[in-house]
């Protein structure tokens, strides 16, 4: 009997300390309330070709969309943040899947995106403006360009805005993926004009080293914010985004990260 009693026991002593090893291999995976190695990731898509806003270098992206939204996650808590690079249409589409949480490219909070999605606050303040050759003195707004080549980036809300404005097709529009590659072709009389980002402007043209210029004012105003499926998780996110960029706004953190990436303070409007 005694050597029964001694094997119950022993078996019984051996399951409480497997059952304790357990629990503490799943708390140290993350797994268990409160560990310290738990992971909180946040999946963010950009375009990575837009210089002093979203530019790849190697394996690093930076600018002030990257800086803004790594800013936001430290803030919110988060332990990493995986990026992907895509276009615009491509990046709409993962986000449409559910294969990222938000988008951090300059994305235009226009109302017919407003119809699909929803946004946090504005932390882009900017508009659409026409860059030209510097001895081009002719061309100041769209109706100069009647019968011209203008480039657009392909799938942006700028390229809807020029076909949704030119009823009668009098505009020669070029689209391009590569945004350096239109500075060229409107240095070298391939196009006559480039209408882009206005905040992003000016820095553009001085790293290239082109002869280039801004043409009048803008084209038309707009503000720039994170897009979020209109969802019950969408919103959650977008509430919280919010709350970290009032933070980000009131500490200051806006205006330092676009003076440090754009020379400029776009985090508020004019």
């Amino acid at each position: 009997m005694f050597g029964k009693k001694s094997v119950v026991l022993l078996m019984l002593a051996m399951t409480l300390v497997l059952g304790a090893c357990g629990t503490k291999a799943n708390d140290s995976e993350g797994t268990g309330t409160g560990s310290a190695t738990e992971s909180k990731e946040l999946n963010l898509a950009t375009y990575g070709v837009s210089i002093g806003f979203s530019k790849k270098d190697g394996d690093k992206l930076e600018g002030y969309d990257i800086a803004v939204a790594e800013a936001v996650a430290k803030h919110l808590g988060y332990t990493k943040v995986n990026w992907t690079t895509a276009d615009m249409a491509g990046m709409f589409g993962m986000l449409d899947a559910g294969k990222i949480d938000t988008i951090a490219n300059q994305v235009e909070a226009n109302e017919k995106r407003k119809e699909k999605y929803i946004f946090s606050q504005t932390y882009i303040y900017s508009g659409a403006q026409l860059i030209v050759r510097a001895d081009d003195d002719s061309i100041q707004s769209l109706a100069d360009l009647k019968g011209k080549k203008i480039g657009v980036d392909v799938g942006t809300s700028k390229e809807a805005y020029l076909r949704a404005n030119d009823p009668n097709n009098e505009l020669n529009i070029t689209t391009y993926e590569d945004p350096s590659v239109i500075l060229n072709d409107v240095a070298l009389k391939r196009l006559d004009a480039y209408i882009m980002d206005r905040a992003g402007a000016q820095l553009l043209i001085d790293n290239s080293g082109l002869a280039l210029k801004k043409a009048g004012d803008p084209v038309y105003t707009y503000e720039e914010a994170f897009p979020f499926p209109n969802t019950e998780d969408g919103q959650k996110l977008r509430d919280s985004f919010n709350e970290a960029l009032q933070a980000l706004a009131e500490d200051g953190t806006l205006t330092k990260l676009s003076n440090e990436h754009l020379k400029q303070d776009i985090s508020k409007a004019d």
